[in-house]
């Protein structure tokens, strides 16, 4: 019984779906699994967000979970998901409420946000974004990404 109860107390896994253990999130591109290395990873990209203009960039710098795993921080893929809104990024903010695109380096076109959601699970200012993706799409009649997950990425406010 002590055993038990020892272990529900220093259990660190919570609802947030984030493993402070790990280095990276895992996130679902279009149904593939990836590395997304945010604000625990040791190279990063930052996500930035003015508070004036309420505009902003959610930074999804990705790999294959492998590569990271074997400590080789190459970002096979980079999406950047630009926001523009008429409020400040808070927890329990539905990125859906804003006007939204993609970029990637896979692409040179901005793709438009077409359904699904994400929100914003936690936030520390000038510090760290956390957000929930649940399907969230974006197409623009050639080519769409789905993403699916839980990512904490580095945030830069007023930049």
């Amino acid at each position: 019984m002590f055993l038990a109860v020892f272990y529900v107390a220093c259990n660190s896994d919570d609802d947030s779906g984030i493993n402070p253990e790990k280095q990276y999130d895992q996130i679902q591109v279009n149904g593939e699994k990836l590395a997304c290395c945010g604000y625990r990873s040791i190279i990063s990209y930052s996500s930035t967000w003015n508070t004036t203009t309420h505009r902003g960039e959610i930074a999804l710098p990705c790999s294959k979970i492998t590569n990271v795993e074997n400590g080789e921080y190459d970002y096979d893929n980079l999406y950047t998901i630009c926001l523009d809104g008429e409020s400040d990024l808070q927890k329990g903010s539905k990125l859906e409420d804003y006007y939204l695109t993609i970029e990637s380096n896979e692409s040179w076109s901005s793709l438009d946000f077409v359904g699904g959601s994400a929100t914003v699970i936690d936030k520390v200012d000038n510090e760290y974004i956390t957000i929930k993706f649940n399907a969230l799409k974006f197409d623009d009649g050639n080519e769409s990404y789905t993403l699916n997950g839980t990512v904490q990425l580095e945030l830069d406010e007023n930049s």
